[in-house]
């Protein structure tokens, strides 16, 4: 729990149920002297200033978190869980959008492209179909009543999308075998090349077939083979940039290829993380998102906590010159 209180972790069901911070109440924390405090508390509603909102997602910077006041979410009561395969990841992410445009929200949108669909069924034979170019695990939640035609629904959008195949999961063996099929993707990628590096960016969602055009021209411009599995939903993508770490070139080109995917996501109107954070190999991209004025105002906050700077030093906020590039932030790009 600390490391997903420290990047505000998301994953597969973020698009229904939000990301670590929606889920956290109160925390108990060591700050940097010593001293234990709470902020929060068991209660909905806590006077002042947000400070579980200043912590969670602040990557150590502030203190570290020992415990956590969590909300329970109840199970749902049914699922629906589809495999969607389709020619191309085009016709996929289009299908994303159109659900979401309908009013419906699954519990999960993920996708896999062709490279880890291989990658994948070389591993553990789960049964993915091999020539697709991508598939989507789709899976609805809630309550039993209402929920066939929801389904019913899903299926003709996504067959209006171009899907050439719509599975459903029989039973809870058959959904389960489509979650371990998406959750050993990275397993799977070792496969494919001795080494990877896994980006963490976002973009809206309607800009999801962008940006994997996108990541295809920086696989060709950099001659290194990138796949995508990623939790399409709600637009955070997880390309894996392929490389052999014992070729120097590799490497740099491989560090370049993260580089232009994460400049692609800020354009777009996207982020420079999901979940994983920043730390210190993306600190010096965040003048892309952030002017001096904003990084300034993160680096008070810090201090607030952390006057001496010992609480996971040199990380997130870049020094000033350390900065590789200084640019214009791009806040708001239309969608």
């Amino acid at each position: 729990m600390g490391g997903n209180v420290a990047e505000n972790s998301g994953g597969p069901h973020t698009l229904k149920y939000g990301v670590t911070t929606n889920h956290v109440l109160g925390l108990e924390m060591v700050l940097p002297d010593g001293e234990i405090v709470e902020v929060g508390g068991p209660a909905e509603e806590v006077c002042g200033f947000d400070l579980v909102g200043a912590v969670v997602g602040s990557e150590g910077t502030t203190g570290i978190v020992t415990r956590a006041v969590l909300k329970l979410t109840r199970e749902p009561q049914t699922h629906r869980t589809f495999l969607a395969v389709f020619a191309d990841v085009d016709g996929a992410t289009r299908a994303v959008s159109a659900i979401i445009a309908a009013g419906v929200i699954p519990g999960a949108i993920e996708m896999m492209d062709q490279l880890i669909i291989e990658a994948v069924e070389a591993a553990f034979h789960v049964g993915l179909p091999r020539d697709a170019g991508a598939v989507l695990i789709i899976e609805l939640d809630g309550l039993g009543a209402g929920m066939d035609q929801r389904a019913e629904q899903v299926r003709t959008i996504v067959a209006a999308s171009g899907a050439r195949e719509v599975r459903v999961a029989r039973d809870e063996a058959e959904r389960a075998a489509l979650w371990k099929a998406r959750k050993r993707a990275f397993g799977a990628v070792g496969r494919l090349a001795p080494n990877y590096a896994t980006q963490d960016g976002v973009v809206p969602r309607t800009r999801l077939p962008q940006i994997l055009r996108e990541i295809a021209a920086v696989s060709a411009r950099y001659q290194l083979r990138i796949g995508n599995v990623f939790h399409a939903g709600d637009g955070n993508i997880h390309p894996i940039v392929l490389y052999d770490e014992r070729d120097p070139d590799q490497v740099q080109r491989a560090i370049d290829a993260g580089r232009d995917i994460l400049k692609a996501c800020v354009a777009m109107g996207g982020s420079l993380s999901g979940e994983h954070g920043i730390g210190a190999e993306k600190m010096h991209e965040m003048p892309l998102l952030f002017s001096p004025d904003d990084m300034r105002v993160m680096s008070d906050l810090r201090l607030v906590f952390d006057p001496a700077g010992r609480s996971n030093p040199n990380k997130v906020i870049p020094t000033p010159g350390s900065c590789v590039e200084v640019s214009a932030p791009r806040r708001q790009v239309a969608i």
